[in-house]
């Protein structure tokens, strides 16, 4: 089984929105890890028939265990907490160049965060806003109202991205990756 440091994002039905995400990923297709320019995937492209959505995901390869491709000059295990949580900052910058999507997140294999219908079943609390770094078209907000939204961009909302841990090191966590602890 692979596990892979991936942006996902929901794009609806809208296949010109999947098309200039493309083109933008394609002008930068990298990432920086110690100095190193790590190549981002071309994006996989997935027509969710039971959600009725593109699924959109891109990783840096080599961030991940179990997956296909090239492996950086480092062993990702041994990447900081804050290393992996820069690879996300730079992938959420990458986001803000697209448009005409619905939920974006980026994390840990984190397909199933971007699907509004199971949003309730991954948090149990069924609080969204402890979702790190979940971004969602401020239409869903509206109808949503979940406390903890910022602004992401125009037409999005955020609830900010504090980092992500490297799972992959071995270290216990009391926390999913993908959700802020409780203060």
């Amino acid at each position: 089984m692979a596990i892979i440091f991936e942006l996902v994002v929901n794009f609806g039905l809208d296949d010109d929105a999947v098309a200039y995400a493309t083109e933008e990923l394609d002008r930068k297709p990298t990432v920086e890890v110690r100095g190193v320019q790590l190549p981002v995937t071309p994006p996989f492209v997935t027509p969710l028939e039971t959600g009725g959505y593109f699924e959109f995901s891109v990783h840096p390869r080599g961030i991940g265990a179990g997956g296909p491709g090239a492996y950086p000059p480092f062993n990702p295990r041994d990447l900081s907490d804050d290393e992996i949580g820069a690879v996300g900052d730079q992938l959420y910058h990458r986001l803000k160049r697209f448009h005409g999507y619905e939920a974006a997140v980026v994390g840990w294999d984190p397909e199933s965060l971007v699907d509004p219908a199971e949003l309730e079943v991954e948090v149990p609390d069924g609080r969204i806003s402890r979702l790190n770094g979940l971004v969602l078209a401020d239409r869903l907000i509206e109808s949503w109202r979940p406390s903890g939204f910022v602004p992401f961009e125009p037409g999005y909302s955020w609830v900010p991205y504090q980092g992500t841990p490297n799972i992959l090191s071995g270290r216990k966590r009391s926390t999913p990756p993908y959700l802020i602890p409780d203060s």
